[in-house]
């Protein structure tokens, strides 16, 4: 452990002491989360971050979702029925679900809370629901829900009738904006109205503010750890010099240094996100003609591999491929790394320059550029680091390169290479505008011209201490509480 971490642990000892009555319990069947953040919004998923959904999954069940094998379960309904056709299912809802006040959960509560779904989530977070017939027309006003949306109770059952069939739909139901909600407004201050509400999750919340939030477990008598105290860090570094000290028994990503130790102790799950890193390389009006370009992409990319190599916790080398899961894509990818390694001639500059937006891992990418290029070429990196500028067409210009930071979600390619335009020329544009879904031709042409270009794919780390036997992730990343041991 690093000298910066045990002088934060050893003051910490007494930073914390005067709030372990408030965030800690002497139970043993407690445990403690350290995060970054703790939302008060829980009313649309939009600006939730996959933990901050943790949370919203505690305190809510779904009629359906994914167990840890990615395996989709019934939770609120005991049976589900899909007509011939493809377009009508049917939900039957089990007679033993209650809220956490002991009441009745009933399919007039689910049918009234998929009404206020409708109205209230973002569109982008419900397009499986507004392909129910009537659903969109309802969200914008048109037709009301009695009359004009396919949602109904039949006797027992909440039946759902599409406007057409979507193979997606019962996969799309697990998501965490599809857990069951009362008086759904009222989750938009979840600080001022918890205590208010009622919840159909596994655990209510007992205190909440901006620094903590405690959850209790609804059935007493259950195997569920019985108090979760979620508390507020500034940053990783504090977390883990919290959890050094047996303050918290989750944290999310602990520093890099701490990642091995956990991994040998095999105290740490490391999962897939779409967070990652491209580079844009110009040609500086030809001054970098492609042949450099190809060069000092096949550079970065042996830099990245050396100072990270395969066993790396962090990110995942993108190796050629936009998206992750295109790395299996064995013959594309081939062809890519066999047209890198092509060697020519060309003028190299003596300084080479890189924008980025100040952040951590822009910094350490940064780094072990300019090391692996002062070790085996003739030729330094200069970096620069900043905020907002990092929009500012005029300033990007003056640079040789510019790291783009993104999400590469391959389910949403548009919102990618969106995102590469202002970094296109007027051909890639018009290839991206009239790609109508299909961006392969896109990009083979970035590729082949070496202009915006795949650098790395991010992981989140989730460390967990010695009372912690059993953590489980379901199949949308989130934490299971109930099946923490």
């Amino acid at each position: 452990m690093s000298i910066t971490l045990i002088f934060v642990s050893f003051c910490l000892g007494f930073v914390y002491k005067d709030d372990d009555k408030t965030v800690s319990d002497d139970s043993v069947n407690a445990f403690t989360y350290g995060v970054q953040n703790i939302p008060e919004n829980l009313r649309t998923v939009t600006n939730l971050s996959i933990r901050d959904k943790d949370i919203l999954c505690a305190l809510s069940k779904g009629l359906i979702e994914k167990d840890e094998n990615d395996k989709i379960i019934s939770v609120l309904c005991s049976e589900i029925t899909q007509s011939s056709d493809g377009i009508q299912y049917e939900f039957k809802i089990r007679d033993d679900i209650y809220w956490s006040d002991g009441s009745k959960i009933t399919c007039d509560d689910i049918v009234t809370f998929f009404k206020e779904l409708i109205k209230e989530e973002d569109e982008n977070n419900i397009q499986a629901l507004l392909d129910v017939y009537g659903a969109k027309q309802f969200k914008d006003g048109k037709v009301t829900f009695m009359t004009g949306v396919a949602i109904t109770n039949n006797d027992g059952k909440v039946v759902m009738r599409l406007n057409k069939p979507n193979k997606d739909f019962i996969n799309e139901l697990t998501k965490p904006q599809y857990r069951l909600r009362k008086n759904i407004l009222m989750w938009g201050d979840m600080n001022k109205n918890y205590n208010d509400l009622v919840y159909s999750g596994d655990y209510k919340i007992e205190s909440a503010d901006n620094q903590n939030m405690k959850l209790v477990s609804v059935k007493k008598d259950s195997e569920n750890k019985e108090i979760i105290n979620i508390v507020k860090d500034e940053n990783t570094e504090l977390s883990m010099a919290a959890f050094e000290i047996k303050q918290r028994d989750i944290i999310i990503d602990p520093p890099e240094s701490e990642l091995s130790k956990l991994a040998e102790e095999k105290k740490l799950i490391t999962l897939p996100i779409n967070k990652s890193t491209y580079v844009y390389i110009s040609d500086k009006n030809g001054d970098i003609p492609l042949a450099g370009r190809r060069d000092i992409y096949n550079n970065i990319c042996e830099a990245l591999s050396r100072f990270y190599g395969d066993d790396n916790k962090e990110f995942e080398l993108a190796e050629c491929s936009y998206f992750r899961e295109d790395k299996n894509n064995l013959t594309n990818i081939q062809q890519r790394k066999v047209n890198l390694n092509k060697k020519e001639e060309w003028s190299e500059p003596q300084i080479l320059t890189i924008l980025a937006e100040d952040n951590t891992e822009n910094r350490n990418l940064c780094r072990a550029i300019e090391q692996w290029f002062k070790d085996n070429t003739h030729i330094t990196i200069r970096y620069s680091f900043v905020k907002d500028e990092i929009n500012d067409e005029e300033l990007r210009n003056r640079y040789d390169m510019v790291l783009i930071n993104s999400e590469a979600d391959s389910n949403n390619k548009q919102r990618l290479f969106n995102g590469f335009s202002n970094y296109m020329s007027d051909s890639e544009k018009d290839l991206f505008n009239k790609a109508n879904g299909n961006y392969n031709l896109l990009e083979e042409t970035l590729f082949s011209d070496y202009s915006i270009l795949p650098l790395a794919f991010y992981n989140e780390n989730i460390g967990f201490s010695d009372e912690i036997s059993t953590l489980k992730i379901d199949g949308n990343g989130n934490i299971n509480f109930s099946s923490i041991k």
